[in-house]
């Protein structure tokens, strides 16, 4: 049995290279100058709100969300961006998708308490229900 090897998708997320000068071929030039396009998300339960940004390359996540205007709509506890925290200071790279984080309305450690408490009784319930033995 032989295996080929994966070649790359065009939806995988491409290696940055170290060199600054280099531009990735998914940027976009306005002007003649080099930008990035993407997108400040803040969800919470029942509402979705998105606004898209071109910007120039070199942009750090907090001067996307003064440009956005939904860090003076929401009060986020923190920033992300697809689900991996980051910091305001972290320079944005084309196609990033910045997540405003709202706060945990359960603390983890007692819904999980909850949770496990929930299956011990599901379980003693079943331990005694009786079994009718007149059914095969």
């Amino acid at each position: 049995m032989s295996v080929e090897p994966r070649h790359a998708e065009p939806f995988d997320q491409p290696k940055h290279s170290e060199s600054a000068d280099h531009l990735q071929p998914a940027q976009i030039e306005v002007g003649g100058a080099a930008c990035v396009s993407i997108s400040v998300v803040w969800a919470s339960p029942g509402k979705i709100e998105s606004v898209s940004l071109v910007l120039p390359v070199g942009t750090q996540v907090q001067q996307a969300l003064d440009l956005s205007g939904l860090l003076q709509k929401y009060q986020p506890t923190g920033l992300a961006i697809f689900g991996q925290r980051c910091d305001p200071t972290r320079l944005l790279s084309d196609g990033d998708r910045v997540e405003l984080c709202r706060p945990l309305v359960v603390e983890p450690k007692a819904a999980r308490r909850r949770r496990a408490l929930h299956r011990e009784k599901v379980r003693n319930i079943k331990k005694k229900m009786p079994i009718d033995d007149l059914t095969v």
